[in-house]
């Protein structure tokens, strides 16, 4: 397997010329992954691969060049791997959502003064809060107009707070959109 070198002496050379770049693996690892763990498990993958196929590195070329190369194509090969796999969602957060929605779709109004919107702002600005579905102009009138905070539109609507922040980010997102030619006309934006 090592070419006529002994199990012993090739993994005390292995050691001796693969440990002293540990620290610059984990450093090139922490880089690629921006992941202090994903990098240690990179560089184990990576000296894992290194012992197995010492016996295919030959002596007097570059090890460094070698157990780098093998870091940067486990990391590519990971990354290729973690693509091609379906999103995994943890089923307790799916399930609350999905009760949520349900539950809030048509059966919870929201507070009264909600509804009086139309009071407060132009046709215009009112029109482009009509535009938007109802789970997100709740969640934005509440926290922009009653200055509610997350915690209490959450409890208000019985939702994830996550939830909460996703339909008010998704809400003022839309509503910039429909509102960008009233804000031009008006020197807003």
């Amino acid at each position: 397997m090592f070419g006529g070198r002994k199990l012993a002496s090739a993994q005390a050379e292995f050691e001796a010329i693969a440990f002293p770049l540990m620290d610059r693996l984990y450093s090139r690892a922490h880089r690629m992954t921006r992941n202090s763990l994903d990098a240690e498990d990179l560089v184990q993958s990576t000296y894992l691969k290194a012992w197995r196929y010492y016996h295919s590195f030959i002596p007097g070329t570059n090890f460094q060049a070698w157990i780098f190369r093998i870091l940067t194509n486990t990391y590519i090969n990971a990354y290729r791997q973690e693509k091609r796999m379906p999103l995994r969602e943890d089923f307790e957060v799916a399930q609350a959502v999905v009760a949520c929605e349900s539950s809030t779709a048509a059966t919870q109004k929201p507070p009264n003064d909600i509804d009086d919107y139309r009071d407060v702002f132009d046709d215009t600005v009112t029109s482009a809060l009509n535009k938007l579905p109802e789970k997100y102009r709740h969640a934005v009138l509440m926290k922009d107009l009653r200055n509610l905070s997350y915690q209490e539109i959450a409890k208000l609507l019985d939702c994830p707070i996550g939830t909460i922040m996703s339909r008010i980010s998704r809400g003022r997102r839309l509503l910039s959109r429909y509102l960008q030619a009233y804000a031009t006309e008006k020197g807003l934006s």
